[in-house]
């Protein structure tokens, strides 16, 4: 099942030193690097801004692909050290970054609104939980929980002592899932109570991946397993890259892993088929944003734009891959539930024949039923069956033209058809024997 999702688009090129994050806010590209002088020397780091010199305020904040972005703003020594981690809440416009401590910046005019010095100060990770406005930071063997007060301030709220060093770590409901050097492990935000999980892999450190369903993508070299937010096991659910990935984000229906040769996107529903390769080498960084997905390299930032879901449905559809075809048609809009209705019609037809052509005739019954086609356009299919008299078909009740099939059938037509095809079903048995 490979496609085309994404198109890959060059933003920013020729970003001065080594770019350590990047993130986006309306429609802008914030991009931390190291300087040259700052990068030999371990410390101090630039935060840059770019926007495209076609933007608009109409343009919704997403990241458009006409054109490359432009340096718009240069805040030297930004940071003293390069960030390990900066994270944007577009709902609150706050910029989260992680270099000496956990600093808070608001947006876009980058004031300073919180340092929180004390607890964070060698810290390594955090996890942020937007919609409740608590973040977690592991610091050693240390977690503390706290809690944005007024947009403001962050004010401690829980601390735990955990049996390792933490290396990455996500929210999932009141829990957090952390990945301590070999083993992954949930713990209870509210009481601390942790519970065991299984092991990571022997190659690469812990990996945990939020799912937009509270559920999580947990890292085992080159397998991901998916759990829920108790860290039970779902049934089926995992994908096996083709190499260890260092990350992995989540933009669906697909799942995105940086691997050393190139991104590598899978679907994220089983069997988790390939869907795209696409050779970036050097990646550095991978951040999901609303519309798409930053791949940080060293000295520049590429956009995985998406390709419209309707095209996508028609190169699926052109290369057999009915079932993933009619899966992306239930990511289409709600204003266009017209065009669903006619594309799932259509992809039923269609995969209706490929499963007649094949042999399948009972599948292809049930495909048939599911795009609501006239009864007689099946009928038409078998002129070896002699029907009963009671079948026999009138002048009114004769084939449509192919268009009108997908989109129009009366009431009468319908209800005659559910009745009718379990028969149709029985013909067709007795005359295939």
């Amino acid at each position: 099942m490979v496609h085309s999702a994404y198109d890959a688009v060059e933003l920013v090129a020729g970003v001065p030193g080594r770019i350590e994050a990047v993130a986006s806010h309306a429609g802008k590209l914030l991009v931390a690097s190291s300087d040259s002088e700052g990068f030999l020397r371990g410390s101090e780091c630039s935060l840059r801004i770019y926007s495209s010199p076609a933007s608009s305020p109409e343009g919704g904040g997403e990241i458009r692909r006409d054109g490359p972005y432009a340096l718009e703003r240069h805040e030297q020594r930004f940071w003293r050290r390069p960030p390990l981690a900066m994270e944007v809440s577009a709902s609150r416009d706050l910029l989260l970054s992680l270099s000496e401590w956990v600093a808070l910046h608001r947006l876009p005019g980058l004031e300073a609104v919180a340092v929180v010095s004390n607890k964070t100060k060698g810290a390594n990770v955090f996890a942020w939980d937007d919609r409740r406005g608590l973040l977690a930071v592991g610091r050693q063997k240390r977690l503390t929980v706290f809690r944005l007060d007024s947009g403001r301030e962050f004010v401690e709220v829980k601390e735990f002592g955990v049996p390792d060093i933490l290396k990455s770590m996500a929210w999932c409901g009141d829990n957090i899932c952390l990945g301590i050097r070999r083993e992954y492990m949930i713990i209870n935000s509210m009481t601390g109570a942790l519970t065991e999980v299984f092991s990571s892999g022997r190659i690469a450190p812990p990996l945990v991946v939020p799912l937009p369903t509270g559920e999580l993508l947990l890292g085992k070299d080159n397998i991901g397993v998916f759990v829920d937010q108790n860290g039970k096991l779902i049934q089926d659910g995992r994908i096996i890259w083709s190499d260890t990935p260092a990350s992995v984000v989540i933009h669906r229906p697909y799942a995105v892993a940086r691997l050393p040769r190139h991104v590598e996107i899978r679907s994220l529903r089983a069997p988790n088929a390939l869907v795209q390769t696409v050779v970036l080498r050097d990646v550095q960084k991978l951040v999901q944003t609303g519309n798409c997905i930053l791949a940080a390299l060293s000295n520049s930032v590429c956009g995985l734009l998406p390709v419209p879901i309707g095209a996508q449905i028609v190169q699926l559809t052109a290369s057999g891959e009915f079932e993933e075809a009619l899966a992306l048609c239930k990511l289409l809009p709600p204003e266009d539930s017209n065009l669903r209705s006619a594309k799932e019609s259509s992809i039923h037809i269609r995969y209706g024949h490929f499963l007649f052509d094949s042999g399948n005739y009972e599948e292809a019954m049930e495909q048939f039923s599911d795009s609501h086609v006239d009864i007689t356009y099946v009928l038409s299919l078998y002129p070896s069956i002699v029907l009963p008299q009671t079948h026999i078909i009138g002048e009114h009740d004769k084939l449509l033209d192919m268009p009108e099939l997908a989109t129009e059938s009366s009431d009468v037509t319908e209800r005659w058809n559910h009745t009718h095809y379990s028969s149709m079903n029985q013909m067709i048995n007795l005359h295939w024997r």
